[in-house]
């Protein structure tokens, strides 16, 4: 048992670097492939982060869930035809990635997601409130773009 419990906020909930190396290299041991043939980290830039947590506070969300996904070349394709926006590489075809999704509570219920289809016509989620926005993606991913030096990437 712990003496300092963890907060419900996350305010707490960081783990010592020993254990994220082994959670990574379990990972690593359950993929099916080749070092170098799945995504091992995703990155995203301050900026992007920034915005998401002005989120957060825009729109009183209760946290930020995280999406795993995968690319497939239709996907990418899709993507790439939008109007603004990083570019997807096509080598990124077949490897994973993360979606990161504003969440709130909505009618009484926590940890809902947050954002409205723009390809479809809605009403607003919550009566009142501005429409929240699309899922964040667009992580530069590993192994494109990799740190071999840390920790965590190490066998």
């Amino acid at each position: 048992m712990t003496k300092t419990p963890l907060a419900k906020d996350g305010a707490n909930n960081t783990i010592p670097v020993s254990i994220a190396k082994k959670m990574t290299a379990a990972f690593r041991e359950s993929q099916k492939a080749d070092k170098g043939t799945f995504t091992e980290a995703a990155w995203f830039p301050a900026e992007q982060i920034k915005r998401i947590a002005e989120k957060v506070a825009k729109f009183e969300a209760d946290g930020v869930r995280i999406y795993f996904a995968r690319y497939t070349q239709e996907i990418i394709d899709s993507i790439n035809k939008l109007e603004y926006g990083n570019k997807i590489p096509d080598k990124y075809c077949d490897m994973d990635t993360v979606l990161l999704v504003v969440t709130k509570v909505i009618d009484g219920k926590p940890k809902t997601d947050y954002f409205i289809d723009k390809s479809v016509e809605q009403e607003p989620v919550c009566d009142g409130d501005p429409n929240p926005t699309d899922p964040e993606n667009r992580a530069d991913i590993c192994p494109t773009v990799c740190d071999e030096d840390s920790e965590l990437m190490k066998p």
